[in-house]
């Protein structure tokens, strides 16, 4: 529901300044440069095409909180329009051609200055003249000085000086009568006639500027807020793309609310916001710190639109009447701010609930989380459940659902649709014995994944990683078994069993030796101590150097699911082939169900370069 038009260019501008047309509060700052403002009004006085501009009528139900244009003088006005796209255009119009004050605007390295600018009559008017190269911008006091500011190049600081250099100041433009008389009077009196320079700039320049149109698509007030966001990022591809936290920040600051403030926390971080609560002060818990804001819209969202489906329920609509449950981005935008007020605490306590979850799995370094989005889901099941899913039959359940995501590796793809089907199938679940949820159901694993879980980008890698260390694999040298601090004082990371060097003297491929079959959990110290050694080699010096037993070092390796025989004799095919067993019954017990042995994959797959592995994990305080 839109309509197009054109409008002259001296009432848009007009309109800026009475404040019947302003900007939406999420637009970004004015920004552009001195060389984009110079560029634009030649563009202009050359009658070319600049764009169209995008606005929306105001007084609909999607409300904008609203705000002036840079420059413009403050009043308090509702606005009858709001400029979606054409922000940086019109403010630089405005500015140079309309306002008596200064274009605020950067120089070549940035910074920010101030300039008026002006037209070259002599210039503009030359035959073959390059008009941009005709407009002259000076600083705020109308000098422009060379040699360091010790010498004058161009004074235009007073009239007399404008009309002896014939320096047309562009914020006379739409009133220039009264300039070029004078302009005219000032030659006059010296004999000189400009008649001819004053018709061709006057033609040729001003009343193409006077005379010239913008094309404009006025969006109706009717139309919906995804319909509003949607079309303004449709055509502000120049633009920063908005994300739809800011758009729904902008929507709540129409009922001052500031959604920026209670997350992020006041500018002046007098007390902290959600985020900073959530992660925890001073230690973050640093399996949330990739926690985003629309992370936290989405789960508020779910328990949004599970109350509304529920509501109609209880009054008795069926069927396809029934609203969804959705967390997609158009039930984002249309999140009300009521209902935002009512669900944040309960999510914010939610997600505190979902990072010790994890840390419970052993996932405590946030790049080590398989799916993200999961963290939304469970955010939103403790939020509605509370302590009821606090119980350790509770946990159970919860755990074979995480497991058999991550193993399935189900939430790859349709993540939106997934977790509106989720929250509902555990809320139903977890209190009691009900049907099994639909993704624990529909998860299948594979033996033969496990020949190709070879990067840490997949779920189900990550997921084999903090399987090993939840069933309480110890470290080859510290003996230790991982938990918040080992993890982290230790430097613990997956690691190869059979190192690299070894695998490639003995010709065995990579994509068999960077499989997860052959990797562990391991600190720093010990992964050191490996080397590129044979493991009856490096198994050997552990023993000597750390003075631990050969039984005990054996029993150590039957915490990661290796046999110690297998290694001891480098028998890389047999232990592989047994590990590989190994961890598929891991897996099957996480999911509570038996992993898949038949061959073959639905579609054909790539192999993915193995990312590096000396990136480790550190432990921060919370910013």
């Amino acid at each position: 529901m839109f309509e197009s038009t054109k409008q002259d260019l001296k009432d848009i501008l007009r309109w800026a300044d009475e404040g019947r047309l302003q900007l939406p509060d999420f637009q970004r700052d004015y920004v552009w440069g001195d060389e984009d403002v110079k560029s634009l009004i030649a563009s202009v006085a050359k009658g070319f095409p600049v764009g169209a501009l995008l606005t929306l009528r105001t007084g609909g139900e999607v409300r904008f909180k609203p705000r002036l244009l840079a420059g413009v003088a403050p009043k308090e006005i509702e606005p009858e329009e709001l400029l979606l796209d054409g922000q940086q255009r019109i403010t630089s119009l405005f500015q140079s051609t309309f306002s008596d004050k200064p274009v605020r605007t950067r120089n070549a390295k940035g910074a920010e200055i101030e300039r008026y600018y002006y037209i070259d009559i002599m210039q503009a008017v030359s035959a073959g003249a390059n008009l941009e190269d005709a407009i002259i911008g000076v600083p705020a006091n109308h000098v422009i000085k060379k040699n360091f500011g010790k010498d004058i190049e161009l004074d235009l600081s007073t009239p007399e000086a404008e009309y002896e250099h014939h320096m047309f100041p562009l914020n006379k433009a739409f009133d220039s009568r009264k300039w070029l008389y004078d302009w005219r009077d000032y030659w006059k009196a010296k004999d000189v006639d400009i008649g001819t320079e004053e018709r061709d700039f006057h033609e040729g320049v001003l009343e193409r500027i006077l005379r010239y149109e913008m094309p404009i698509i006025r969006l109706d007030k009717r139309n919906t807020r995804e319909a509003i966001c949607l079309v303004f990022e449709k055509v502000n591809v120049g633009g920063k793309k908005l994300d739809a936290f800011e758009l729904v920040t902008a929507i709540f600051a129409a009922d001052e609310f500031d959604l920026r403030e209670d997350w992020y926390g006041p500018i002046d971080r007098a007390e902290p916001g959600r985020k900073q609560r959530i992660l925890g002060h001073p230690i973050k818990q640093d399996v949330l710190t990739g926690l985003a804001n629309t992370d936290f819209l989405q789960a508020c969202t779910l328990l949004h639109t599970l109350k509304l489906r529920s509501d109609k329920m209880e009054e008795g609509v069926k069927g396809k009447e029934l609203p969804q449950v959705s967390c997609r981005r158009d039930a984002l935008l249309g999140l009300p701010l009521k209902a935002y007020r009512q669900y944040a605490d309960v999510i914010e306590q939610g997600f505190v609930e979902a990072g010790k979850f994890l840390n419970e799995q052993k996932i405590i370094w946030h790049k080590d989380v398989p799916y993200p989005p999961q963290l939304v889901t469970l955010a939103a099941t403790f939020a509605i459940l509370g302590r009821t899913a606090q119980s350790a039959a509770a946990k159970e359940k919860l755990s074979r659902w995480f497991w058999s995501i991550v193993l399935g590796e189900l939430y790859s793809s349709t993540t939106e649709t997934r977790l509106a089907r989720d929250v509902p199938d555990l809320i139903a679940w977890l209190p009691n014995d009900d049907a099994v949820p639909r993704s624990v159901q529909e998860a299948i694993m594979q033996v033969d994944r496990f020949l190709t879980l070879r990067s840490r980008n997949s779920a189900a890698y990550k997921g084999v990683h903090a399987l090993l260390m939840r069933e309480g694999c110890e470290d080859f040298i510290t003996q230790r078994p991982t938990d918040l601090m080992t993890f982290f004082n230790d430097k613990i990371d997956i690691h190869h069993i059979f190192p690299q060097a070894w695998c490639k003297k003995q010709g065995i491929p990579p994509s068999s030796y960077n499989s997860i079959a052959n990797k562990t959990p391991l600190s720093k110290q010990s992964n050191i101590s490996i080397g590129g050694d044979a493991p009856s080699v490096y198994l050997k010096r552990i023993e000597e150097k750390e003075g631990i037993s050969t039984d005990q070092l054996d029993a150590i390796l039957q915490t990661h699911l290796i046999a110690p025989e297998l290694l001891r004799t480098d028998d890389y095919d047999a232990f592989f082939s047994a590990r590989m067993h190994a961890l598929a019954n891991l897996a099957s017990t996480a999911m509570g169900k038996l992993v898949v042995v038949e061959h073959g994959t639905n579609e054909p797959e790539t192999d993915v370069v193995e990312a590096p592995e000396d990136e480790e994990p550190a432990l921060e305080a919370a910013e």
